[in-house]
């Protein structure tokens, strides 16, 4: 009976969409025991790529599973081979290999070692590669890792070795290979000290020509704690690190990101006023924006800038009080979700987001949406506000780009849908979705005129949409991968937007 009903409900669903979606369900199966899902690695044209760990009997183990892309069953299961005494650092599908990075220790030194393996076959080529290594000392290999990452044609890796730790400065090195190959092309030591603060670096990228950029956060004003934010590069035939200057004067940037963009390199995020104790004291308000800047990656200069604070209509749909949430939108807390772009025009969204934690629970909530279009020039068009409430594992989304329109889909409260529209909603009665069974999927597109629009997919009841992050993209862009869980079972199904 459960069973047809929630055929009932997928079938209404359907209908209701029609014009927009169709959904293919993929073949339902029982991962084996204590056998757990950590994240999808990728797909091809000859599959999908899960990464899981097991944790049965003699240990813990780590593999992967192919996916038939036709079918959605389970091709094969190939198990990585490697010490006990290695734990797994990330796993990648490149140029129809998957590469499997771990840690491991070697007298005093952290070693980066990797295996490959064809994707398609499970078949591993090669022995394993020593890539990298960091020494330790007497705090053991604390505030010591290591970030693999691949220009935008795959033609180049790169690791970063970090070291930071508290109070001191951060030793931070680049090394370039040639992929595949693996051979040394050049080192790159990143800046430790900026505007006479220590820095924290992070987000390290390289672009098709070897240049590399990423994100450092130093200290502006000690007393009123206010913490600056950088975007620096190394070009490739160069030393010295570049810090690409932000015309921010009494503003504080918060989580913002870089992506490349055709030719350009698109950094964008948000950020607030900085109001002193004294202005505080003498009722000064604090205010919240939104910025982009377009800078040229050969030259690391800015060739297109705006920040603009929220428009009226998004600070007066964001002023509001509900329990730990304060009411103005510059107190609030924000978390960066994606840059996205099509037809030459970046959108960012972010989320307003808060943690409640205590010794024995933490709970992390995802609210609004906000949505700011920037044009091919940079500038601002436009702002709006989806709202949105959900709990820890239910706060991601996935997403598509077709016919011109953004295609976000997330989970909500059923009441959400009954009481309020995309448009029109009151946050203080705006119901939070905590668990899968019982929350509504639901789609929301905007296009490129800033216009809304919300429509239920489907009812979860039994198989429940279990929101992953990465995005497996089929079909040029026409469909989506959606991971369904029904206790133990799990099942792929595939959504096409018509």
């Amino acid at each position: 009976m459960k069973n047809t009903l929630l055929l009932f409900i997928l079938v209404a669903a359907l209908k209701l969409n029609a014009q927009e979606f169709s959904i293919k369900k993929g073949h339902e199966f029982a991962p084996e025991e204590n056998a757990i899902f950590e994240y999808y690695i990728g797909n091809d044209e000859t599959g999908v790529y899960l990464r899981r760990t097991r944790t049965k009997g003699k240990g813990t183990s780590y593999f992967y599973q192919k996916l038939d892309p036709k079918t959605m069953k389970v091709s094969f299961t190939k198990d990585f081979e490697c010490e006990k005494t290695e734990r797994p650092h990330s796993c990648l599908l490149k140029n129809g290999k998957i590469l499997f990075f771990t840690l491991g220790y070697e007298a005093a030194d952290k070693i980066l070692l990797l295996r490959e393996y064809i994707a398609s076959t499970g078949v591993m080529v090669g022995g394993v590669k020593r890539i990298t290594s960091l020494k330790t000392d007497a705090w053991g290999d604390n505030g010591r890792n290591f970030y693999v990452s691949f220009s935008p044609d795959d033609k180049k890796m790169m690791v970063v070795s970090e070291f930071q730790w508290p109070k001191k400065l951060q030793e931070v090195q680049a090394d370039i290979y040639e992929f595949p190959g693996y051979k040394k092309i050049t080192s790159k030591k990143l800046i430790n000290a900026y505007e006479q603060s220590t820095i924290a670096s992070y987000n390290y990228r390289i672009d098709n020509e070897g240049r590399v950029f990423y994100l450092f956060n130093y200290l502006i004003d000690i007393e009123e704690e206010v913490i600056g934010k950088a975007l620096a590069a190394i070009q490739p035939n160069d030393e010295k690190t570049t810090v690409m200057p932000l015309p921010f004067t009494k503003m504080e940037v918060h989580n913002g990101t870089f992506t490349f963009v055709n030719d350009k390199l698109v950094f964008a995020g948000l950020y607030k006023d900085i109001v002193t104790k004294k202005e505080r004291k003498a009722g000064a308000v604090k205010n919240i924006g939104v910025y982009s800047f377009f800078i040229d990656p050969k030259t690391s200069q800015t060739t297109a800038k705006n920040y603009d604070y929220f428009t009226s209509n998004v600070t007066e749909k964001l002023t509001y009080k509900d329990g730990l949430v304060k009411e103005s939108p510059a107190d609030k807390l924000y978390s960066f979700e994606e840059i996205l772009t099509f037809n030459g025009n970046i959108y960012l969204i972010e989320s307003h987001s808060y943690v409640i934690s205590s010794d024995k629970r933490y709970d992390a909530y995802e609210r609004e949406l906000m949505v700011t279009k920037f044009n091919k020039d940079g500038k601002m068009e436009w702002m709006k506000v989806i709202p949105k409430f959900t709990d820890n594992s239910l706060n991601s989304f996935n997403y598509v780009i077709n016919n011109n329109k953004v295609y976000l889909f997330y989970c909500e409260h059923p009441k959400n849908l009954e009481d309020f529209t995309i448009n029109d909603y009151k946050p203080r009665d705006y119901r939070p979705i905590k668990n899968y069974n019982g929350s509504v999927l639901v789609c929301t597109t905007f296009d490129e005129s800033g216009n809304l629009n919300r429509s239920t997919i489907f009812q979860n009841d039994g198989w429940c949409y279990d929101p992953i992050s990465t995005n497996i993209t089929l079909e040029k862009n026409n469909a989506l991968l959606f991971r369904m869980i029904n206790h133990e079972k799990e099942r792929y199904d595939v959504v096409t937007i018509k």
